[in-house]
């Protein structure tokens, strides 16, 4: 039986996508995404997942105009 957001939340369980992974959706099961920058959305159900190798690469240094 499925669990309400509520307690997956406090169980730990956190689905996201990988972007070197087989990602089966949580929805339904299938595995076939439409991926943007900082999601991927199901293309049968429309369930969203946040992806965790996003982002851009940064040594967190700022240039500054003289």
């Amino acid at each position: 039986m499925l669990h309400s957001p509520i307690q997956l939340a406090r169980s730990g369980f956190r689905p996201a996508f990988r972007l070197d992974e087989t990602n089966p959706c949580p929805g339904c099961g299938k595995s076939h995404w439409y991926v943007g920058r900082l999601t991927a959305e199901c293309a049968f159900c429309g369930s969203a997942l946040p992806i965790t190798a996003g982002g851009m690469a940064s040594r967190g240094k700022f240039a500054r105009a003289a």
